[in-house]
C-alpha cells in the first residue's frame, strides 16, 4: 500500500517542454517568425530584441510553472498602444504553433500553450 502522505507530481509544463534550454529556443523563434510575419512584423520595428526575447522568456517560464520571475510590465499595459487585432492576434498564435511543431513539441503541451495565449488574448487585442 502507498504512503497516501507521497503523491507523485507532474511536472510542470515548463519541465516538460525540455527546461529553459528549450522554452528559451521556443520563445526565441516564436519572436523571429513574428517580427518576419507579413502581418504583424510592423509591430517590432525600432524594437530591442534581446531585451523583448528575455522578457518574454521570463513571461513564458513563470506562466509555464519554470523558476523564472517576469521583469516586465503586465500584458495590457505592454499592449494597449499596439492596437492589436485579432487576424494579428490568430497570425502571431499560427507563428506559436510552428515554433511549437518545429521543435516537436507534443499535443498536450500544445493545448496547454494555447490555452495560456486564450486567455491571455482580452489583454492583447484592443482594436
Amino acid at each position: 500500500m502507498s504512503n497516501p502522505t507521497t503523491t507523485q507530481q507532474k511536472p510542470t509544463l515548463f519541465e516538460r517542454l525540455g527546461g529553459e534550454a528549450k522554452v528559451r529556443k521556443i520563445v526565441n523563434e516564436v519572436l523571429d517568425k513574428n517580427s518576419n510575419n507579413p502581418l504583424i512584423a510592423h509591430h517590432f520595428s525600432n524594437i530591442d530584441m534581446k531585451g523583448l526575447k528575455q522578457k518574454a522568456f521570463e513571461f513564458f517560464s513563470m506562466g509555464t510553472g519554470g523558476p523564472h520571475q517576469y521583469t516586465g510590465r503586465d500584458m495590457h499595459a505592454v499592449h494597449a498602444n499596439m492596437n492589436i487585432s485579432i487576424e494579428e492576434y490568430d497570425s502571431a498564435t499560427d507563428d506559436t504553433l510552428l515554433a511549437l511543431d518545429d521543435n516537436r513539441v507534443g499535443q498536450e503541451e500544445k493545448n496547454e500553450v494555447l490555452a495560456i495565449l486564450e486567455y491571455l488574448k482580452g489583454d492583447i487585442v484592443t482594436k
